[in-house]
């Protein structure tokens, strides 16, 4: 028995037939079948029933599924996190929060970059982030850092051996609907906050007050909307009066909501997280120039 031949079962469950394992695996029909027949004959039972339409796991082997998926799941894990991005040349993976600038930055990359075509982009929460570029799924992590946050990021970072490098410092915008009754002021303050709702990205319950990045004290408002991904919190700033905050680089197509800055004195910071001491893949290093020149050009536009 080996890791591989717990892989082929897995797949195997997943499609319902060999041939879509075997496709999707990038193996034979017949090296797949033989590889299962010798587990079977190791293991003394059948995993699968062979049908007429595909494969279904024997009682048995479904217990042995569950098993060998979780081996499979923590060798990938163990695998990603200690390998030397063998095989990475043209793929990257991105872990982030629900930025607006997202899209808009991933499009420029993949225009300066095409020969780089697999993309994959994981946004979630803050400690997910982290966790997927420890276990090796993600090469980069984007987050921001403020006053609040810090000590626990970076306690929480320096613990999984991840490092971060800064791409941009930016004042707490607050993002509201262009029909909203503050957007004619070019500039805010949280007296004008007061009693408004407030919509805002979700973080793991436990670690709410730890990982958030919600950029000013939302006590005061009178209504909270926690949501977890960008369209539904799109959907209500542009149907309510309720404001969210960010950095405010708001892209182009960022449609009916707009950002106005906030006075207050606290300086936001929006990093890209990495394992500490690995290289980055070529495709990773383009990804990282692109930033770096997007929020350039970011803050060049807003002083113009």
């Amino acid at each position: 028995m080996n890791i591989q031949q717990l892989r082929y079962v897995v797949a195997i469950a997943r499609s319902g037939t060999f041939r879509e394992a075997a496709s999707s695996l990038f193996v034979s029909q017949p090296s797949l079948s033989v590889s299962i027949k010798d587990l079977e004959e190791e293991l003394g039972f059948k995993i699968f029933t062979r049908t007429a339409t595909g494969a279904v796991l024997t009682k048995r082997g479904r217990l042995f599924m569950e098993k060998a998926q979780k081996l499979v799941t923590n060798f990938e894990s163990f695998e990603n996190q200690y390998s030397q991005l063998i095989g990475r040349d043209r793929d990257f993976s991105l872990a982030s929060q629900h930025y607006d600038f997202l899209p808009d930055l991933i499009l420029q990359f993949a225009k300066a970059y095409p020969e780089y075509n697999q993309f994959r982009i994981f946004e979630s929460t803050t400690i997910q982030i982290l966790d997927e570029v420890v276990e090796g799924y993600s090469e980069l992590g984007l987050i921001y850092l403020n006053e609040q946050n810090r000590p626990s990021l970076l306690a929480k970072m320096e613990q999984e051996g991840l490092e971060y490098i800064e791409l941009a410092t930016f004042q707490t915008h607050i993002y509201l609907r262009q029909a909203h009754p503050l957007a004619e002021k070019s500039l805010l303050t949280i007296d004008d906050l007061a009693n408004l709702p407030t919509v805002r990205f979700t973080q793991e319950k436990d670690e709410y007050l730890y990982y958030f990045e919600h950029l000013v004290d939302r006590r005061s408002s009178s209504a909270i909307f926690n949501v977890t991904d960008r369209a539904t919190l799109t959907g209500i700033l542009e149907q309510t009066d309720a404001y969210a905050t960010g950095s405010g680089f708001v892209p182009p197509s960022s449609g009916q909501i707009i950002a106005l800055p906030l006075a207050d004195d606290s300086v936001n910071h929006l990093v890209y997280v990495k394992r500490s001491e690995m290289a980055l893949s070529p495709c990773a290093d383009k990804f990282v120039e692109t930033m770096k020149t997007y929020f350039e050009q970011a803050g060049k536009g807003r002083k113009a």
